[in-house]
């Protein structure tokens, strides 16, 4: 058990509180001290699942657009919020989410201004839920490290219980404690600086939620599918996608091993000072033959070793292909796009399974942001950030990952009206038909256009 570990369990003991289980999956997102580049050359910190994540996040907010409706003085307030959350903190709370499982976006104030935390998956623990809804957690929000000294870290516990008002009545409150600890021990927060005006302890009557949103990945936790705590992108992938990084550092040893050599004879090298021998541009990578062996033409020699370029590569493309196929994705994530399909049901086939990851995420996204801006609602009563009025949110998600078709009919007109391809090849794609059998059927409509045309023709009074 590490430390952050025994402070949740120190937290959870003392309020009563049972910790639900956290999915165990190996988290490559998160880029740690000392990650570059092993022994053997290798690199060592590509993740495979940051990658996807960054993509996914940016197909499922680009070109959307997320707006609070409303004329009080409270929706405007709202979407100053709103305008600076999607200026830099939305997509990087939906890379986070797909990339760890999940995050919670915590809004603060200081009585003044409000602020979001994006605490990723690893530092937070769900104590109570039902169904996706969190009634109780404890988060890691902070810590301080001294040069040699000790490490600092403070917590906050949300939790929803009832609570007596000053009139007597019994309701529904949000209980928030803010907890210091150092080392592992419990310490007032007034012994931090830094934490010194934040309240121990905070009750909110009325408030049947904790303060927070929360997006969650759209992958399935196989050990656990009713589990609340959401997994990466890439759950379940891990062996995969090491064979995949394993493939870009084997085209990378080659390339470095392929390296020409040069075999020379030393007497034809310079020497400094102390007698040593002084290599083109610090070179060491050179064979010397003896002097006097071989003749004049071969004191000078290069060899280049043949390097399996076609091979490699194709090794690394299978194995993205695989890990996109796994991960329930399209081509085009980590692989190249594929751009030209002879009929529009072949672009939907070849998009449509990344496009329901997107879909199936953005509805995390909304429930999410709909928790997030409530919670800034009512920090924003109590802290009388704005006066008291209706909004509402609404959301416009963009189809145009998805409509590419469009694109693909306008650039096939285009061609067929300079002449780069016939009508058929036109017919073929919007009309989801094979080749021979658009080109039948537009001979059929150039036919019957010029019956008509003659019936009209024939019927027309002559001069």
């Amino acid at each position: 058990m590490n430390l952050f570990q025994s402070i949740i369990v120190k937290i959870a003991e003392r309020f009563g509180l049972q910790l639900q289980d956290k999915p165990l999956s190996l988290d490559d997102y998160t880029l740690r001290a000392g990650d570059a580049i092993d022994k053997r050359g290798n690199v060592t910190n590509i993740s495979l699942t940051a990658v996807i994540a960054g993509k996914l996040a940016t197909l499922s907010l680009q070109d959307s657009d997320i707006a609070i409706e409303g004329v009080s003085a409270r929706a405007r307030f709202m979407q100053l919020f709103l305008d600076y959350y999607l200026g830099g903190q939305m997509d990087i709370a939906a890379e986070v989410a797909l990339g760890t499982g999940d995050c919670i976006i915590l809004p603060y104030t200081d009585g003044k201004r409000l602020g979001v935390d994006i605490i990723k998956n690893s530092d937070f623990v769900v104590c109570e839920s039902i169904g996706n809804d969190i009634l109780s957690c404890i988060m890691k929000l902070g810590e301080i490290k001294e040069n040699q000294g000790p490490a600092y870290e403070r917590f906050q516990l949300q939790m929803v219980r009832q609570s007596e008002t000053v009139d007597g009545k019994i309701v529904d409150a949000l209980i928030i404690r803010n907890m210091a600890f150092r080392n592992g021990k419990e310490i007032p927060l007034t012994e931090v600086p830094a934490w010194a005006d934040i309240p121990a302890e905070e009750i909110i009557p009325g408030v049947q939620k904790p303060l927070f949103g929360r997006y969650k990945s759209p992958a399935v936790n196989r050990a656990d599918v009713n589990g609340v705590g959401g997994v990466k992108i890439t759950n379940g992938l891990d062996g995969v996608m090491s064979q995949a990084v394993e493939a870009y550092n084997r085209f990378n040893r080659e390339y470095a091993s392929g390296e020409k050599l040069t075999f020379i004879c030393r007497n034809l090298l310079d020497r400094d000072g102390k007698g040593d021998i002084q290599y083109p541009d610090g070179k060491k990578n050179m064979f010397m033959l003896l002097k006097g062996v071989g003749n004049k033409a071969d004191l000078i020699q290069e060899h280049t070793p043949d390097i399996r370029s076609a091979d490699l590569e194709k090794g690394i493309e299978v194995n993205n292909r695989m890990v996109e196929l796994l991960a329930g994705l399209s081509q085009g994530i980590l692989t190249p796009p594929t751009t030209s399909y002879a009929m529009a049901t072949e672009m939907r086939a070849a998009l449509s399974n990344t496009f329901s990851v997107i879909t199936k995420f953005r509805r995390q996204l909304e429930k999410g942001t709909n928790d997030l801006l409530e919670a800034v609602d009512a920090i924003a009563n109590r802290n009388n950030l704005s006066p008291i009025g209706p909004w509402n949110v609404q959301y416009d998600w963009s189809t145009a990952y998805i409509e590419q078709l469009n694109e693909r009919f306008n650039q096939l007109v285009l061609a067929h009206g300079l002449g780069a391809v016939d009508t058929a090849e036109v017919r073929s794609y919007t009309m989801d038909q094979d080749y021979e059998a658009a080109k039948e059927r537009v001979e059929q409509i150039a036919e019957e256009i010029g019956a008509e045309y003659m019936e009209e023709a024939a019927g027309s009074p002559s001069d």
